[in-house]
């Protein structure tokens, strides 16, 4: 990667005290969730099995949105902003505290779940960060209007194998998620909320890579799916 890629970015978009406070916060989250966990694994405090859901559950919240900034910062340069790490979504943030009031509620769950939950969620942020990775300057949170210069299509790595992997990656992380905590409705309700919104999503925007890509794109969609149930 060219050394001047970190410096493309619009000062104008990013202030730099938010990004530093929104940084801050998550790495105490996170810290705090590490050494919650090291102390439990260690024997040298027990928690509870609900508290130890809830603080796995936040690690992967606070690595997640660092990870958004990050892999920005790393892969797009010229599009980071200071709200590149997804805080700003108000649904977003109902979402978890709904979640976290429904494990507290119905604390009961399956171990199977638990374990599968936490490795539905591993995979998925692998995918979505790996998708940030692969396409680079041609990952944008925002759907684009006009085709940029330097926007291609990209086919290899996962995208050879799944042609929306940061939905995709996305969609089974909050899926493994809720699984972990155990929580039924968040888990039912969340995932159609999410299924229409990444449908509505995907049609509007491959409308517009046609545009861009034509008969290419038409050849990729045909050959590649998205991974997501039901959306094709």
């Amino acid at each position: 990667m060219p050394r001047d890629n970190y410096s493309k970015y619009d000062p104008s978009k990013v202030n730099l005290a938010t990004v530093a406070l929104k940084a801050f916060g998550l790495g105490v989250v996170l810290s705090v969730c590490l050494g919650v966990l090291v102390l439990h694994v260690s024997n040298t405090h027990q928690y509870g099995v609900t508290t130890i859901r809830i603080t796995t559950y936040l690690a992967l919240i606070s690595t997640f949105h660092m990870l958004e900034f990050m892999s920005t910062c790393l892969f797009n340069n010229s599009q980071v902003d200071d709200d590149s790490f997804i805080l700003n979504d108000t649904e977003l943030h109902l979402v978890l505290s709904m979640s976290l009031i429904e494990v507290i509620l119905e604390p009961f769950v399956f171990d199977w779940s638990t374990n599968l939950g936490l490795i539905l969620a591993l995979l998925g942020q692998l995918c979505r960060t790996g998708a940030m990775y692969t396409a680079r300057e041609s990952f944008n949170h925002y759907i684009q209007q006009e085709k940029d210069d330097n926007h291609v299509l990209i086919k290899h790595g996962i995208y050879k194998y799944i042609r929306h992997p940061s939905y995709f990656g996305f969609f089974w992380w909050f899926i493994g998620t809720q699984l972990y905590l155990g929580n039924t409705v968040i888990l039912v309700g969340g995932s159609y909320k999410l299924w229409k919104f990444f449908k509505a999503r995907i049609e509007y925007e491959e409308l517009l890579l046609i545009k861009f890509f034509k008969n290419d794109y038409v050849r990729y969609r045909a050959a590649t799916p998205v991974g997501i149930p039901f959306i094709h």
